[in-house]
């Protein structure tokens, strides 16, 4: 069985080797698991900020969550070697949740973002964070354990390998 990055896959969407998917896939990381974080930090002080804060995050998350969907979409249907992987369709698939759970708290909070943290807009949070977690670690295997997205360096192909011993000789 091949080790991890044994055999890398490169991107098709990539700027100068670096997958697009894995730059941009943060900031929604990032504002999703946040709006958990703002809406706790809302119901702990009811100030108003915090749920407009929450209803913001969504929304930034959702729409960076989409092109980051599109970017990860293009690899996907570019790249034959992604479709063989269990671990690529279950990112897919969960990335969608995502999304929908993302849509579906930004509709929540429209009309009313105060009104909508407690008890649903910290529900809907709980299940994002959770979601958020499972496709980023779905993600991390395809990179970490199946090479998708990476790229073999000159360094990595002109290293010596554990049959050749080093060279040793001490010189003056």
């Amino acid at each position: 069985m091949p080790k991890p990055h044994e055999r890398p896959i490169p991107s098709r969407v990539a700027v100068m080797q670096h997958p697009v998917h894995p730059m941009v896939v943060v900031f929604p990381i990032s504002f999703l698991m946040l709006t958990l974080v703002s809406d706790a930090v809302f119901w702990w002080r009811g100030d108003h900020f915090w749920a407009l804060v929450s209803f913001w995050l969504s929304l930034a998350g959702l729409g960076m969550g989409a092109i980051a969907a599109l970017l990860g979409l293009a690899d996907f249907l570019l790249m034959k070697q992604v479709r063989h992987h269990v671990s690529a369709w279950s990112h897919m698939v969960a990335g969608i949740m995502v999304l929908s759970l993302a849509a579906a708290n930004v509709q929540l909070r429209w009309d009313d973002p105060g009104g909508a943290v407690v008890p649903w807009g910290i529900v809907v949070s709980g299940l994002l964070a959770l979601m958020v977690s499972i496709t980023g670690w779905l993600g991390g295997t395809l990179t970490f354990r199946h090479g998708i997205g990476t790229y073999a360096h000159e360094e990595d192909v002109t290293r010596p390998t554990d049959a050749e011993p080093p060279d040793t000789e001490v010189r003056e």
